[in-house]
């Protein structure tokens, strides 16, 4: 996919083996049967959101924060370039400090109170694929949305970016084959 487009590969790469990823690898089933079939329907559209204004994807120094209420959690935060977020439901990582400032993830569906995405315009390159900054304020989620197994970063967030830079690095091999292979047919046509 990178091979043709940067920017289709990317958004593909956020929804299918970064978002709807986590929701496998670290949900319970239940939550599984909820959130993987709308996601494999584009349904819905998942996205990541681990990065701050802060911080890139060193997890250890987020800031957004998650509370314990009644029927769920109280997120406040922000997070920085988020692919898919203008569009799509938000695996949104956050410290609980409910259990000792541990990281663990919540799904933030889509038009959820409290949750405000801001695309991010002027970009240059991987135009599809909307980035965006995201502003948590008390945004509600329920606790059936909370990730039964993301449990700590290296049980969850460490995992799932493991993954997602191999993922990343085959983009890239992608792109610049396409690229060679463009100058290539342009070169052998020219006159």
């Amino acid at each position: 996919m990178a091979k043709r487009d940067g920017s289709v590969a990317t958004f593909f790469l956020v929804h299918n083996s970064i978002g709807m990823a986590v929701i496998d690898g670290l949900g319970d089933q239940e939550q599984k049967d909820r959130l993987l079939p709308p996601g494999i329907k584009f349904e819905k559209i998942y996205c990541f959101g681990l990065t701050e204004p802060d911080n890139g994807s060193d997890a250890s120094g987020l800031k957004t924060n998650a509370r314990k209420t009644a029927g769920g959690w109280i997120l406040n935060g922000q997070k920085r370039w988020i692919g898919n977020a203008t569009m799509g439901d938000v695996v949104v990582w956050a410290k609980n400090v409910d259990d000792g400032n541990r990281i663990q993830a919540f799904v933030v569906e889509k038009g959820s109170a409290g949750f405000h995405p801001t695309k991010i315009e002027g970009k240059m390159a991987l135009r599809i694929t909307q980035n965006a900054d995201i502003t948590l304020r008390d945004c509600f989620v329920p606790d059936r949305n909370k990730l039964t197994h993301a449990k700590d970063f290296a049980t969850g967030t460490n995992a799932i970016l493991e993954a997602s830079r191999l993922m990343v690095a085959w983009m890239a091999v992608g792109v610049s084959c396409g690229a060679y292979e463009a100058a290539l047919k342009y070169c052998l046509q020219r006159v």
